[in-house]
């Protein structure tokens, strides 16, 4: 199967990937740097997909504060994830490389998670969005 940057279901169907695994992980091991960096990727791919089915030119950019600000153009509901964005970004950082202080990330790991499932509702309640797969995110 061949993908594409300019569609939004490729993204979300890489970020449902990231999120079942992380799911699965956190079930066997509970909190980890790896599933917080899945969190990340995850919610990232939900807004860089979002952004792309309205017409947004892909950056490249692993900064969910900038993705959720972008969002906040289209739809003002994105408001509600700007401390999401922030926590997990700073987490993802943090484990990402070497010399980072890991003593909090993964300690708010539910949290993380089910705002993530929260952050789905607005691209899900999207008309240009609605029945992809991003609809069949369970947390």
């Amino acid at each position: 199967m061949r993908t594409s940057e300019t569609n939004p279901a490729d993204w979300f169907m890489l970020a449902d990937d990231r999120l079942k695994v992380a799911d699965a992980s956190y079930e066997g091991a509970g909190a980890t740097y790896t599933g917080v960096e899945l969190l990340q990727e995850a919610a990232e791919r939900y807004l860089k997909g979002y952004l792309i089915g309205r017409g947004w030119d892909l950056k490249r950019t692993h900064d969910l504060s900038e993705l959720v600000r972008e969002a906040m153009r289209q739809d003002a509901r994105f408001a509600d994830f700007e401390d999401l964005a922030e926590d997990l970004t700073d987490q993802f950082w943090a484990q990402h490389y070497p010399g980072g202080d890991l003593t909090d990330v993964g300690g708010n790991y539910a949290d993380l998670r089910a705002g993530i499932q929260h952050l789905a509702i607005p691209v899900r309640s999207d008309p240009e969005q609605a029945g992809g797969p991003i609809g069949s995110v369970t947390g």
